[in-house]
């Protein structure tokens, strides 16, 4: 299978290819029986999750790195070779420049292997010392901060469990089949939400979308007005996909170009993107400081010695600190969550906006772009036109399937975090209704946790159900074309007059809407703890969260704790 990271000379021999044996747009559609393959091996197919990988990730992610994790790794491989590599590769016992950078490195050992090995010892230490050793210490706070550290190795995991089964075989091997930037590319936290510094990154995933959807949109064209088939043409130059076919009309473009364009303009060159990064860096910012502080600041408020007197207590509070403070890098996720929703909803805005008369201004595409200037002009797709029906379906169902494997991990990252906002409320509830011996600061940081990560994560939800109203519109849309198309059609035939309507798009337009109802409405939707994200589903996500904070609330006022001078329960 062709590796996603192959070089600009590669694709464009293989476009080369398309455009010389796939002639009309039926067969660019149907790519793996018109190609000429002799096998079906050379084309991406879609990614499915694998438990296998997700639970080998999750045993990696939760030995502690870099002392057990090569044993693991040796036991699992059952190579030297292959359990080095995994080491270099997946970064839980990196030694090689070849395979990560010396920075890289050497956070790993002085910070972050350090700071896992201080909370698992924490974790440790507190749940099987003498009560009377450690008596500064809350138990039930050690374990919320080791909570924040599981959940995000969770998140890992999920992230191995949908890396294709090619890239995972690749971690087993050695540089330069796998490399540090070759990771990078495939994190949410690097490449994803950063593409523009990883080039060809977009280009790579519509190739990947397109071959998962079996369809070649190099050879499928859109027919446009002549001067923004103009613009498209002037703006080709550090374009990968060819804006026209052979023998194309000036009034044509390629889908493949288009919607390569219309990826770049949200995923790179939207003016709002480093506004919108600079605000989840700072809000990850401010979270990271305020969740240990509260912490710490409360404990000390009360008389109590969050460090204790004593080295074990000491590191106790440190290793507790740590896991207080990575809970951060889970508020990280769900923001990137709400972006990524945010971005494909905008894509798929502009394609849909498109087929509205007059259609969409150039400059939308290419905001910033000076030589637009005053003359700037509309992208409009003429339903009408059965080429543009045709390839507007097809597009369509390439976006919405666009860098699917990071897609997937969204949508799980968002039901874990909202689970795990659930799982702090119930947390809290067994504190109160079970009357469990417990500090004041346990409280505050449960609340603060509650309160940061459960705003994230609903405010992913909204961004998921606007993507997926979105299919819901664009229906609408091509029904009321369907309508007045049949009204069209029917008035010219009673005033016999012949109808420049070709009679195959009525036909294609309502296939059309059954394809885009089926497909992103009951196949693929977007989805959310296993259901179809839609307003009724955050009616019951907030039902759920607010139902257990009432709960909550009553068992702390009917169970009548109260607390002494240094914040400890009192019952």
């Amino acid at each position: 299978m062709k590796d996603q990271f192959e070089s600009d000379v590669i694709f464009k021999g293989r476009s080369e290819e398309f455009s010389e044996k796939l002639g009309a747009g039926y067969e660019a559609a149907n790519l793996r029986a018109h190609s000429r393959r002799e096998t079906d091996g050379g084309y991406f197919k879609p990614v499915e999750f694998s438990w296998r990988q997700f639970w080998e990730s999750l045993l990696y992610e939760n030995f502690p790195p870099g002392l057990f994790s090569p044993f693991l790794a040796l036991i699992i491989e059952r190579s030297v070779s292959r359990a080095w590599c995994v080491c270099q590769n997946r970064g839980i016992c990196p030694i090689s420049t070849q395979y990560n950078s010396r920075g890289f490195i050497i956070s790993c050992w002085l910070f972050f292997f350090p700071g896992s090995w201080l909370l698992t010892s924490a974790l440790v230490i507190s749940l099987f010392s003498e009560r009377h050793s450690i008596t500064e210490i809350d138990v039930f706070l050690v374990f919320i901060a080791f909570a924040c550290l599981f959940m995000r190795r969770i998140i890992v995991s999920v992230k191995y469990g949908y890396f294709r089964p090619e890239v995972y075989d690749k971690l087993a091997k050695p540089a330069p089949e796998w490399d540090g930037d070759k990771t990078r590319r495939q994190l949410v936290t690097w490449g994803w939400s950063k593409p523009r510094d990883y080039p060809g990154l977009i280009e790579d995933e519509l190739v990947i979308s397109m071959e998962e959807n079996d369809v070649a949109l190099e050879d499928i064209s859109f027919s446009i007005e002549k001067n923004a088939a103009q613009v498209f043409k002037s703006k080709s130059t550090n374009s990968r996909f060819k804006t026209q076919k052979k023998f194309a009309k000036n009034s044509e473009i390629t889908a493949a170009f288009l919607l390569a364009e219309i990826l770049k303009s949200t995923y790179e060159r939207n003016p709002l993107l480093k506004k919108s990064e600079s605000n989840m860096n700072i809000m990850t910012f401010i979270f990271a400081l305020a969740l240990p502080s509260v912490a710490i600041i409360t404990s000390f408020n009360f008389g109590q010695d969050f460090f204790g007197t004593s080295l074990i207590s000491f590191t106790i509070a440190i290793g507790t600190s740590i896991g207080l403070f990575l809970c951060h890098q889970l508020l990280l996720f769900g923001l990137l969550c709400r972006f990524d929703y945010n971005r494909r909803k905008s894509a798929v805005e502009i394609l849909g906006d498109a087929i509205e008369y007059p259609g969409i201004r150039l400059s939308k595409i290419y905001p910033g772009d000076e030589e637009l200037g005053e003359h700037d002009e509309f992208l409009f797709l003429d339903m009408e036109k059965r080429s543009n029906v045709f390839a507007w379906t097809l597009a369509r169902r390439v976006l919405k399937s666009f860098g699917e494997a990071f897609y997937n991990r969204i949508q799980g990252y968002t039901s874990i975090l909202f689970l795990f906002s659930l799982i702090c409320v119930a947390l809290l509830n067994f504190l109160f209704w079970g009357a469990f011996e417990h500090h004041i600061s346990t409280v505050v940081a449960l609340v603060t946790i509650i309160t940061g990560i459960a705003f994230v994560s609903l405010g992913a939800i909204f961004s998921a159900i606007k993507l997926q109203r979105l299919s819901e519109i664009h229906r609408d849309r091509l029904r009321r074309k369907i309508f007045i198309l049949e009204e069209k059609i029917a008035c010219l035939e009673a005033n016999q007059e012949t109808s420049a309507v070709d009679p195959a798009t009525r036909t294609l337009l309502q296939q059309a809407d059954e394809t885009l109802s089926f497909h992103e409405l009951t196949y693929k939707p977007v989805m959310l703890l296993g259901y179809p994200a839609s307003r009724s589903l955050i009616g019951s996500f907030l039902g759920v969260l607010f139902t257990g904070l009432v709960l909550a609330l009553e068992g702390f006022s009917g169970s009548g704790i109260s607390y002494d001078l240094f914040g400890w329960f009192i019952a």
